[in-house]
């Protein structure tokens, strides 16, 4: 589905995760302490959004685009799935 942008937030129904502005940037909520620009928060909501759709082993085709978004927040894909994933694990817990 589509991400909605505010001047303030971005957020999906595919993901728990949200990402903020901040007085310096944007904060991605599986990325915290990290300040992102606009472009880069809208990178790491699109890789939240397929970790939330469902992301499949190394032959699924989506792995190119996600190590290509992950290039871009000086990860790599398999490091920025798992940790979208163990984001939104603390993300949609009643306590995280």
């Amino acid at each position: 589905m589509a991400l909605t942008i505010t001047p303030t937030i971005m957020r999906s129904v595919d993901t728990a995760h949200v990402a903020r502005t901040t007085g310096e940037g944007w904060e991605v909520s599986w990325l915290p302490g990290r300040v992102l620009s606009q472009s880069q928060a809208v990178t790491a909501m699109m890789i939240a959004q397929a970790v939330g759709r469902g992301v499949g082993l190394s032959d699924d085709p989506q792995w190119p685009r996600l190590d290509s978004w992950a290039r871009e927040l000086d990860l790599t894909g398999p490091d920025a799935v798992v940790r979208a994933s163990i984001g939104a694990l603390a993300a949609e817990s009643p306590d995280g």
